[in-house]
């Protein structure tokens, strides 16, 4: 299911409204183990940058051909070769990955609707324990030149809302991602054995 709002403008554009380089350094790539999942993986902005600054193999999903195309062809030029690409609606289908083996799951700019929950639980589900969920969204505290509608934007409050009950907690890493994102880090937690 293609998620509204979610039209993809020229590449060249796309790009220029992240400071890549900002986000993957506050991603703290070298340091999170593999291997990374990336859920709606669009033109491989992220994609790259990520599979060059991990030696780990990263597993990326889009819903649309035309994007999936676009960054195998980006990753391509780069010469990866620890990328894979997926084409798959994960909402509907999940990942298809292997529960409790992943160590980071990016959902960047896919959480602006209401069963955001399923996605999260798909993250939960296959990160290992300590694993990352990396999260980031439009800010909805300013005008941005693209984006989806700002009521349907999440915020902290309703990420953190939609995580009650899975293995997901919050450690305090939530910040602003200038130009137009803020991001959210979540941790899968540990269970404890009695």
């Amino acid at each position: 299911m293609k998620v509204s709002d979610s039209g993809m403008p020229d590449e060249t554009y796309w790009n220029s409204l992240f400071h890549i380089p900002g986000i993957v350094e506050w991603l703290d790539i070298k340091n999170a183990a593999g291997p990374i999942v990336e859920i709606g993986c669009g033109y491989g902005s992220f994609t790259v940058t990520v599979a060059k600054e991990t030696g780990s193999e990263v597993y990326s999903f889009d819903i649309d051909p035309q994007m999936l195309a676009a960054a195998r062809n980006n990753a391509e030029r780069a010469a990866l070769t620890n990328v894979h690409f997926f084409l798959r609606d994960v909402l509907e289908e999940g990942t298809g990955l292997d529960s409790a083996g992943s160590g980071m799951v990016l959902l960047f700019n896919i959480l602006h609707f209401n069963e955001r929950r399923v996605l999260l639980q798909e993250a939960s589900r296959i990160l290992k324990p300590s694993g990352v969920a990396a999260i980031i969204h439009w800010r909805k505290d300013i005008e941005t030149p693209r984006g989806p509608r700002i009521e349907t934007r999440p915020d902290k409050e309703m990420i953190l809302a939609s995580i009650g009950g899975l293995d997901l907690h919050f450690n305090g890493d939530s910040r602003i991602l200038e130009p137009y994102h803020w991001g959210i880090k979540l941790i899968k937690e540990i269970k404890r054995r009695s």
